[in-house]
């Protein structure tokens, strides 16, 4: 056998050998992520017990339920790394289709998010808890068995690992802004929760020029939307060194920020009207002293000043911004700022750009990649990574792509000048 002889099992803490890049992981490397992302995953989901009742929550509409999370994340690495997909072609569509059945008989229906969407996944009765994480240990088992028997580690032999193992990263922090939306606090060693403080930092200056976006490596894995990569031209241009803060933001909320239609667009306009908002998700005023206060995973806290202003919408960042008289950095001038690390802070939190989320220039898509073309010209680009994000997702070239309304995930925003 040409792969590694010593499989980590589920109670897996850490291997002999570090790799620093998470992108460019051998087998074991990645055999070792996979049960690290799982046991993150897994770390996220104690606080919902064991028994289908702490399961059954309040239904979130920009949420997913916490056990169809669980098995759709096992069902993404299975389907793309298990069940030998290949393309037929079907009146004039080429569709995947897996050679093998699942390990779970109905999954496909459960956990195919191109069968079942955002609403009926609240509604639709899923086995029981034992049995969804009986089916995620039995395919990371597969993983990790398949992994052992691949015969070399090219990029291209690793790929769909690899992918398998992002997703996995990128699910557990949705589930982490569920225990947030329900005012949960999460349990165990697995999701630490560092205070996020920052000072004003000022202002860094880029001299702007000559660009490559996107990931332009020979080697290593890169997310399709990153692909490929693009020569363009940056003007100069000034951006905070720091995130906004709730300080600042708090200024904008006392200037009847909420109330001047003036500082909002149109699309913002249109969101403020469905809403009875006049402060940033989880904001509260104390009902005696009227200080502000915020919720923070089922803790109600005094609002910390220096901590960087989260969970608002892309149209709470653009008002606060035509208030201050500020901008937002397009999706390049963030990457270039990020990748010539200059002083610029940032891994506290997902970064709004002024960017709708659109594909690069001579982007080809896969039949792993519906979900994310669904995403093209409905979300906006997002930058960076939250203090829930696993440290390996921190990355100057990654994507993310939000809808505007979000504001239920770990988001923030910083400004440049006009």
């Amino acid at each position: 056998m040409s792969g590694f002889s010593m499989l980590p099992d589920l109670y897996f803490t850490g291997g002999q050998a570090a790799w620093a890049d998470a992108r460019r992981l051998p087998r074991e490397g990645l055999a070792q992520a996979l049960v690290e992302a799982r046991n993150r995953t897994l770390g996220w989901l104690a606080a919902f017990g064991q028994t289908r009742r702490g399961w059954h929550v309040e239904r979130q509409y920009d949420c997913n339920p916490p056990l169809w999370t669980l098995g759709h994340i096992a069902w993404h690495a299975e389907w793309w790394c298990l069940r030998g997909v290949h393309e037929l072609e079907h009146g004039g569509l080429r569709l995947p289709v897996a050679r093998e059945p699942s390990r779970l008989d109905g999954a496909d229906e459960w956990f195919d998010p191109d069968r079942i969407g955002p609403d009926e996944r609240w509604e639709i009765v899923l086995p029981d808890v034992a049995v969804v994480k009986q089916y995620a240990a039995d395919v990371l088992d597969g993983l990790l068995r398949r992994i052992a028997l691949l015969q070399d580690d090219q990029d291209d032999t690793l790929y769909a690992f690899r992918r398998a193992l992002f997703h996995e990263d990128a699910q557990g922090e949705t589930i982490a802004a569920l225990l947030q939306a329900l005012d949960m606090a999460p349990v165990g060693p697995a999701t630490p929760m560092p205070t996020l403080t920052n000072g004003f930092a000022g202002t860094l200056h880029f001299p702007g020029g000559r660009f490559v976006q996107g990931w332009s490596d020979a080697e290593g894995f890169a997310m399709p939307d990153e692909l490929p990569p693009q020569q363009t031209y940056v003007p100069a241009f000034e951006m905070d060194a720091a995130l906004v803060t709730n300080a600042h933001f708090l200024d904008f909320v006392e200037d009847g920020g909420y109330e001047h239609p003036a500082w909002w667009s149109a699309a913002g306009r249109q969101w403020l009207m469905t809403q009875e908002r006049s402060a940033p998700r989880y904001w509260s005023r104390h009902p005696e002293s009227r200080a502000w206060m915020v919720s923070r995973f089922g803790a109600l806290r005094t609002l910390n000043p220096d901590e960087p202003v989260r969970h608002v919408t892309l149209f709470e960042a653009q008002a606060w911004c035509v208030w201050a008289g500020r901008r937002l950095p397009a999706e390049v001038e963030w990457e270039l700022a990020a990748t010539q690390n200059r002083g610029l802070q940032w891994g506290a939190l997902k970064e709004w750009t002024a960017t709708p989320y659109e594909p690069y220039a001579g982007f080809e898509a896969r039949p792993a990649d519906a979900e994310i073309v669904g995403r093209f010209a409905t979300h906006q680009a997002a930058r960076g990574v939250s203090f829930a994000s696993a440290p390996r997702q921190r990355h100057t070239r990654a994507r993310t792509a939000l809808l505007p309304e979000d504001d239920v995930s770990f988001v923030g925003f910083r400004s440049c000048t006009l």
